[in-house]
């Protein structure tokens, strides 16, 4: 097993660039079946990390951006990992910081390699806290972690990736991931645990009439969530038409001669009826982190 560390050459926090606008350090955590990626990444403060730090698809070529720049090969990588926490912690960064575990590969799925690495992980940072933790899925397996995710209470958020409410959009634009029933339930009960969370809707995919389809879905998801996210495929740049020029997902859309949900305009229905439901969901988030706070050290 490798740990792959992704470090930019900044001070750890927020900071100024050259024209002052001032940047925050965002943490990405990524849990591979030979290993884990931890990354630091600069963001202008003007600008909502969940567009940067949502959960990809699995043949999104946006992902190559994400890897890092440094790998460490290390018999212990956990051991790496807890002491580059450690050193945030010593430094008064994490209780901080903010993390997304599940960014360029789903924490929980599959289940075969990833999750027990990911309930490591996720032991690791009951220890060494960060101001807020947002893990990322589309698993159901997800529930496993709840009485973990009790216990980091006020600094933990799990977001569900949810892109359509179609069953059959599911099995033919994203085969192999798990139901759309079986994903509410999980959020229903991780809300009746007591748990904050958030749906991601990036990209949206068919989920029936365009228009009319939207408000269902937007009841839907409005019923499950504390906040909810909306991105379309892409937004029209030549920089994204070329991310997802090849991939399976834009092939079968225009196999399917599904051409509207290509374009950037595809979110807006449902925004829209979200905004009718629950404007206050569509809200960036604003974390409070907690106050610093001496946090227990643990030898490897």
């Amino acid at each position: 097993m490798s740990v792959e560390i992704r470090e930019s050459e900044v001070p750890l926090g927020s900071e100024e660039d050259e024209k002052g606008a001032e940047k925050r350090v965002v943490y990405t955590v990524d849990s591979f079946k030979n290993g884990i990626a931890f990354g630091q990444h600069r963001l202008p403060a003007s600008e909502d990390p969940r567009d940067h730090y949502h959960l990809r698809l699995h043949d999104d070529s946006e992902m190559v951006r994400l890897r890092s720049r440094y790998v460490l090969h290390k018999k212990n990588p956990l051991h790496e990992l807890e002491r580059h926490l450690m050193r945030l912690s010593q430094l008064g960064q994490l209780s901080k910081a903010t993390l997304y575990l599940g960014t360029t590969t789903d924490p929980f799925f599959p289940f075969e390699g990833k999750f027990d690495a990911s309930m490591r992980f996720l032991e690791l940072f009951q220890r060494y806290t960060p101001g807020m933790l947002i893990v990322q899925t589309r698993s159901p397996l997800i529930v496993i972690a709840m009485p973990i995710f009790k216990r980091l209470e006020h600094n933990c958020r799990v977001t569900m990736g949810i892109e359509t409410n179609s069953e059959e959009s599911i099995a033919r634009y994203t085969p192999g991931l798990p139901r759309f029933e079986e994903r509410l339930k999980t959020l229903r009960a991780l809300r009746r645990f007591g748990i904050t969370t958030h749906v991601q809707v990036s990209p949206v995919l068919p989920y029936g009439d365009w228009r009319l389809g939207a408000t269902v879905f937007a009841e839907q998801i409005n019923d499950v969530s504390d906040r909810v996210h909306v991105r379309p495929l892409t937004d029209g740049s030549e920089r994204e038409e070329r991310r997802i020029k090849g991939t399976l997902l834009a092939r079968r859309l225009v196999e399917d001669r599904k051409f509207e949900w290509l374009k950037p305009h595809t979110a807006n229905p449902l925004i829209s009826a979200l905004e009718q439901l629950a404007p206050e969901k569509l809200v960036v988030p604003k974390w409070e982190h907690q106050k610093a706070k001496q946090l227990e050290m643990f030898a490897a």
